[in-house]
Formats: structure tokens, sequence, C-alpha cells
């Protein structure tokens, strides 16, 4: 929302998206609020914005239909409005006809004249959502009793679940240790008991067996490990700094984990802790895992690059921009990573960028 010349106190109603933000009129090249936490119906208004090239306002909670007003911003030519409770059909305009699939996915119901992904809308469907728009006391009048059902059967699950406790408390006091670390973000105790996950992460990667490693790099290899929570982790364990040595490149393990510890932005890996026993001659840093892998592995796979089309390689690109501005203007001191190559940069499910392996930043 940048170079508009926006002036005053941020609204306190910056929850939802409000109508005036239509008034923008000169606003030309891109809006973008996604990954945000918005809320409500789209506002008819923003249909104003009949100069605005790109737009996206993924990755939200907006509900109802897509506005009518759409249908008048002929200048819109990419607009992404993934991930959002949105239903009915899209606007009869090019930038949403020609859309990826990806940039309609998971919303409630969306239809409409696509060319491809989307079913199309028939009077009933449209009839119908138009109703629930209109009608919202017929929708009241479904979803108290609703949720008065709702209520009486969590009073008696809850009855029920006491109930069992009662019968197996002796059963679980014998197996209370697994009991409490099931279904539980280890990390978020990272700090209290570091012995338990660094032992978690020894027997998910059964010591760094080489079955479990998923990539190598200039001083260390990746292992992905599923923890006894089920949680999913890539561990980075440090190379020895020379053969027959119990001594690791320390300065690029401290210059990694300071470098992550600094930094938060949604294209560079989430570190999540960091161990270094030197008894045992162990040092790794665990990072939230990737899933798609290196770009490296991608492109030299004939089958996967053909899946990496150019609209989710301009994704990508403007990821790795993103993360490398953050790094050299955002970032006091800045941060140079020095090796930035496609073994070190991971795309996501999404395709999104994201740069590791931060052992050579200064």
């Amino acid at each position: 929302m940048s170079d508009n010349k926006l002036i005053g106190p941020i609204p306190r109603q910056l929850g939802y998206i409000p109508s005036q933000i239509g008034n923008l009129d000169s606003l030309q090249y891109k809006l973008d609020l996604s990954q945000n936490e918005l809320a409500g119906e789209i506002p008819s208004d923003l249909g104003k914005l009949n100069k605005l090239v790109e737009l996206n306002l993924s990755h939200n909670k907006l509900s109802g239909s897509v506005p009518n007003s759409f249908s008048e911003m002929l200048s819109l030519t990419v607009v992404d409005i993934s991930y959002n409770e949105l239903s009915g059909p899209i606007p009869n305009i090019k930038a949403f006809t020609d859309a990826s699939i990806d940039a309609l996915r998971s919303n409630r119901g969306l239809c409409g004249n696509h060319s491809g992904g989307l079913r199309p809308c028939n009077s009933s469907v449209t009839n119908a959502i138009q109703e629930a728009n209109s009608d919202k006391l017929a929708g009241v009048k479904i979803l108290v009793p609703l949720f008065g059902l709702l209520f009486i059967f969590f009073v008696v699950l809850a009855f029920l679940f006491r109930f069992r406790k009662r019968l197996g408390r002796n059963v679980e006091h014998q197996d209370e240790s697994k009991a409490t670390n099931t279904g539980i973000n280890l990390f978020s105790i990272w700090n209290y008991d570091g012995k338990l996950v660094f032992e978690d992460i020894l027997d998910a990667t059964e010591n760094f067996d080489t079955k479990y490693c998923i990539g190598t790099g200039g001083y260390g290899s990746v292992y992905k490990a599923e923890l006894s929570t089920g949680q999913v982790v890539a561990v980075k364990k440090l190379h020895l700094s020379g053969e027959d040595s119990e001594i690791v490149d320390l300065k690029a393990f401290e210059s990694e984990v300071q470098a992550l510890t600094e930094t938060r932005h949604r294209n560079i890996v989430k570190l999540f802790g960091y161990c270094s026993n030197l008894e045992r001659g162990i040092s790794f840093l665990v990072y939230e895992f990737i899933e798609r892998g290196s770009l490296k592995n991608i492109l030299f796979d004939g089958e996967r690059a053909a899946e990496f089309d150019w609209a989710k390689r301009i994704k990508f690109i403007k990821g790795m921009a993103d993360a490398l501005s953050y790094m050299h203007h955002d970032c006091t001191p800045a941060i140079v990573h020095r090796d930035v190559t496609s073994n070190n940069v991971l795309l996501d499910s999404d395709y999104d960028a994201h740069i590791s392996d931060f052992g050579t930043a200064e």
C-alpha cells in the first residue's frame, strides 16, 4: 500500500477492507492486501479502481461474493483471490476468466466462465447465493438451533470424555510421558526441554541415517525428520571440519544462527532451534520443512520442471526479490548471503521462494 500519499492515523477498522479505498482512483500498478486477517465482504467500491493492473487479496478471511462492480475494472490483468471464503460467480473479465486455478483455489464455491478448473454457474446456484446474501434472517433461524444442538453435543462429549478419563486414569499415569508429547509442537518448549527435542531428532533420523538425507551442501547435510508429535522438520547436521576431527565449523554455524534469529520474512526459511553437543560431536540446526525442495532439484527433473510454468516462475522470482531486498535494505546491519544458488533456494507447495543456508552470510 505504498506510494499513495496517505496521511493521518491508521484506522482501527483496518481488519476489514474499508469501502473508501475505492476513492484511490489514481492507483494503477498494484494493490496487495494478501497474507493478512482481513474479514467481511469485499466492498463494491473497490470496482472504482478502473486503472488498477494487479490485485492480490489472497490468504485472508474474506467472505460473500466477488462484487459485480469488478466487471468495470477493464485495466485489471492479474488477480489473486485464493485462500478466502468467497463464493458465487467470478466477474466476466479477462483477469478472472483467464486466471490460473491457483489464483482462485481454496474458496467456498466460486463458479463462472473460466478457462479451466471452475464449474459453470447455473441459475439455481446463483439464486441460492443471492437469497443467502439477502435473507440474513432466514440464516439466523437456521443457525440458532444448529448451534444449540452443537452445544448439547459438546456437553455430552465432555461428560463422556471425563467419565472415560476417570476409568483410564491408572493407565494414563503409566504412559504419562507419551501422552504428554502427543500432538504438541516441541519447539514451543525448546528453551525448557532441549534434551527432549535433541533425543527426538536422533530417534526420528535413526542417528542421521543416510536414508533420511534430502540434500548435501558445502558444510552440512539436510535430513527430513518426522518427530514423535507428527511434526515434520528439516535438520541440517554440520560436517566435521576435517578428517577424523570432532570440531565443526563453528563460524559458519554461528553465522547462520545469528542471521536467522534476527530475520523475520515470509520468503526466508524459519529457524526453529539449534544444538551444539561437543561431547557427541554433533551440531545441527532445525528449520521448517519446505515441501518441494530446492530449485535445482525441480529444474533437473523434466516432469517437475514442466509443472513449474511461467506464472509460477514469476511468483518465485518476486519472492526471491522481496527476500533479497529485505536482507539488503531492511536489516540493520544488512545481510549479504554470498551463496545464493539453486541449491539454497527452496520452493513450498505454492511455489513461493524461501532462501536458506545462511552459513556464509555476513
